[in-house]
């Protein structure tokens, strides 16, 4: 399978998703972020907004600049292990699962950005951030050695 296949792929599965929750999702994401800087709140709508932003340039994208061979043993790999976190982290949430997902498959395998969003925190007072078309995360050297780690498939690398 190529780059340019698996966005295809990944085009047709958004568009399958329930547009009901694409729309509480897009709800979600309007205005400004209200919770302080650092708090899981914060993070979590940093993270939903970055999804919802990558989403939506994932249903508009098209080939033209992508077209190399993706290795099916680490797109299946990475497939099972979010799979797994999503059974684990949000048990019975169907279109959360495959919303996360698509997206996840998208910047790992098709824009290469991070799995998380560049600025949100990942302890007290360090976040994940680009130097020089470069990303750094300050928990990948930790998070990096769990068993089914997404870490491992992510872009960042280690601070």
């Amino acid at each position: 399978m190529n780059s340019c296949e698996l966005l295809f792929l990944l085009q047709k599965e958004a568009s399958n998703l329930s547009s009901g929750y694409l729309a509480k999702i897009n709800e979600k994401e309007s205005g400004d972020i209200q919770t302080p800087p650092g708090s899981f709140q914060y993070n979590m709508e940093c993270l939903a907004r970055y999804n919802s932003k990558k989403f939506s340039e994932l249903k508009e994208r098209d080939c033209s600049e992508i077209s190399e061979e993706i290795d099916t043993g680490k797109l299946e790999d990475f497939s099972f292990r979010i799979n797994m976190y999503m059974d684990e982290y949000a048990p019975g949430q169907k279109d959360l699962k495959e919303y996360t997902r698509i997206i996840s498959t998208y910047l790992t395998f098709i824009v290469k950005e991070p799995l998380h969003a560049p600025g949100m925190y990942m302890n007290e007072d360090q976040t994940i951030f680009e130097n020089d078309g470069v990303y750094y995360c300050p928990a990948k050297s930790e998070h990096i050695l769990e068993e089914m780690s997404l870490c491992k498939y992510c872009i960042c690398r280690a601070t």
